[in-house]
């Protein structure tokens, strides 16, 4: 019977390599949802998201009305969750996306 054959190694440290995907940027996303005023949504991304201004905030909440969606910061995975999960406290629909 013929042996499997083996996986070579490469050298690469997967948990290094998982912390790496982490750094890698993410797309904070919000989505669009009719029970927010512009006023709620311009509101909220100038709490949560660092140097956001309110005429920034407009943009993106016209953004989000008329196609749906708008990315609002993009930022390390970890920062990117833990400003999608301040905006989701807010009462905004969010994802977050790996930036291609």
């Amino acid at each position: 019977m013929a042996a499997a054959p083996s996986v070579p190694d490469t050298g690469i440290d997967v948990e290094a390599l998982g912390r790496v995907r982490q750094l890698r940027p993410h797309k904070v996303v919000v989505l669009d949802c009719q029970c927010h005023s512009f006023d709620d949504v311009e509101h909220a991304l100038c709490r949560v998201i660092p140097g956001m201004s309110r005429p920034k905030a407009n943009e993106h909440a016209w953004e989000i009305h008329t196609t749906g969606a708008s990315v609002v910061a993009t930022a390390p995975q970890e920062r990117a969750e833990h400003f999608a999960e301040q905006l989701r406290r807010h009462g905004l629909r969010v994802t977050v996306e790996e930036d291609a």
